[in-house]
């Protein structure tokens, strides 16, 4: 049986590998287990402190409790202040709804302080609805003019989705506006991305 430790070095290593080939990248990460998920955060966590980044942790209160625990165990104080957790509910509902308009101030201010003082940051992101209806076409646009932001301020962020809530269509439309493609397993390059002008 694989061990999650050896695991997460391997994906923590694909991760370097990718960010070490392109400085700014927007990673689709569609997951189908919860603990495989909760490894993955944390080795792209790692990661990132590792090589010197901040990290903005936009999270779940469930998952948070588990990450920071796990996390608290693994860094230094000094290293923990360089994460910056959000409530992904404060996130995505900050306007009372899920409004992309919105929500994508939210991501301006919630990334600006870093692009103003020239602070090196990765975002991982576990995007939610709640009970919006048919949120395609929403989350589309916003992904879309998040793609558009990554590439120009040179940022790395990956929006994750639990597969189960996620119609085949909503993620066959996600894989044209991230670059990269993440399992519970890998990481690949997205073969029918198409970069947001």
């Amino acid at each position: 049986m694989e061990k999650p430790v050896e695991r997460r070095v391997e994906l923590k290593e694909k991760i370097g590998n990718l960010l070490n080939e392109s400085q700014c990248t927007h990673i689709l990460y569609s997951y189908n287990d919860r603990n495989r998920y909760l490894q993955n955060a944390i080795a792209y966590v790692l990661e990132g402190i590792e090589k010197g980044d901040s990290i903005v942790l936009i999270e779940n209160d469930r998952n948070l409790n588990v990450l920071l625990k796990q996390l608290n165990n693994q860094l230094t104080s000094d290293q923990l202040k360089k994460i910056h957790v959000i409530s992904n509910f404060d996130f995505y509902q900050s306007s009372g709804s899920y409004h992309p308009p919105a929500i994508y101030e939210q991501l301006t201010k919630s990334i600006t302080p870093f692009l103003e003082n020239d602070i090196s940051f990765r975002s991982w992101t576990n995007v939610e609805w709640g009970t919006l209806e048919e949120p395609e076409s929403i989350i589309e646009w916003f992904e879309t003019e998040t793609d558009r932001a990554i590439h120009e301020h040179n940022l790395t962020i990956v929006c994750a989705y639990e597969s189960e809530k996620m119609p085949d269509h909503l993620e066959d439309a996600l894989k044209k506006s991230h670059g990269h493609i993440m399992t519970d397993e890998d990481i690949v390059i997205s073969k029918v991305y198409s970069k947001t002008k």
